[in-house]
């Protein structure tokens, strides 16, 4: 039966530590079975926290079930609601971009009232193959997922204790302490690329070898976060950045090619590019050449510079609305 004592090491020596922890409950299976799990965990001053994104009809009762079920539990519960449809419609962005963005935004806020706060959430070794899939497919150097501790753009601390549990052990938990939880409709649905990994292609993946295919995932995703936490400490070791941050070229440039190009990904990374790709990457490698292009764009309306012998990442400037422009200086009038 799992317990607190089954988390990694190092998440579980970050939720003894007494700093506030910002549980993300949705109601569902692995936040029910993250909030129980955390709120018998001795040293873990734990928040419950929910964000309702108001994209279902059931959006409602879910925010009350877990308001009522961390009642229970005598767990403080703080909650957010967000209009997740119409900020994607605003901002011209994914549904899935928005709600993100709304869930992390939310927790800044609620750090703001619970200083040292960390964030604790409960993806597990299923989440990890999914996560692990879609960054392959989609042009990602190497196979990698989630970290058990990482850092949100917004400086927030992130634990994910939960990576080594399966689903299977998650439902099994839930069932013998007879916890309830709510199934997310959206789950079901088509539409998104997650699902269709989940409910398609896994399947097939553990037919065909006829086993779960989730924990060769996890291992192989737990050695390249191993290397790549290594290749950052090296890195750091060569002291490639500037006073301000920025990768400083004449000693970038003078590394062998592989080694570049390491350290400008592992740069990106710090810089929390989304979706990070091989081909992002290797644009950025073209910048680095001072008879080339100076500048090109990355995912997450972000922009590398080569600027002063150093490369930057910015935001991408807005484009000009003519409406919006003020009016022509008219000092001395007419």
């Amino acid at each position: 039966m799992l317990t607190p004592d089954h988390f990694d090491s190092q998440s579980a020596e970050l939720l003894r530590s007494g700093r506030p922890v910002l549980a993300g409950i949705s109601g569902g299976r692995d936040s029910m079975a993250l909030l129980s799990l955390l709120s018998g965990m001795p040293g873990c001053n734990l928040v419950a926290c929910h964000v309702n994104h108001q994209l279902r009809p059931e959006a409602e009762e879910e925010e009350m079930f877990v308001l009522r079920y961390a009642a229970s539990l005598g767990i403080p519960c703080v909650r957010e609601r967000v209009n997740v449809r119409s900020m994607a419609h605003t901002r011209g962005i994914a549904i899935e971009e928005a709600a993100r963005e709304a869930r992390q935004a939310s927790f800044l806020k609620w750090a703001a009232g619970y200083p040292g706060a960390l964030v604790a959430l409960a993806h597990h070794r299923n989440d990890q193959q999914e996560t692990a899939l879609l960054h392959l497919c989609r042009g990602a150097s190497g196979i990698h997922g989630m970290f058990p501790v990482s850092t949100w753009a917004n400086g927030l601390t992130v634990v994910r204790p939960m990576l080594d549990f399966s689903r299977e052990d998650i439902t099994s938990y839930l069932e013998h302490r007879h916890i309830p939880w709510r199934e997310d409709s959206s789950n079901q649905s088509a539409e998104y690329t997650r699902n269709a990994l989940r409910h398609e292609i896994i399947p097939k993946l553990n037919a065909l070898f006829q086993r779960d295919t989730s924990l060769p995932f996890s291992r192989a995703c737990h050695l390249e976060n191993q290397i790549r936490t290594a290749l950052s400490q090296a890195l750091d070791s060569m002291n490639l950045t500037d006073p301000q941050g920025r990768l400083f070229l004449p000693k970038i440039n003078l590394l062998p090619a592989e080694l570049r190009q390491c350290a400008v990904h592992d740069y990106l990374r710090r810089q929390h590019i989304p979706d990070l790709t091989e081909d992002a990457v290797l644009r950025v490698m073209d910048i680095l050449n001072t008879d080339g292009p100076s500048r090109t764009s990355l995912p997450g309306g972000k922009l590398a510079v080569r600027k002063e012998k150093r490369l930057l990442v910015t935001d991408t400037p807005r484009p000009v609305n003519k409406a919006e422009q003020p009016p022509a200086d008219t000092t001395g009038g007419i």
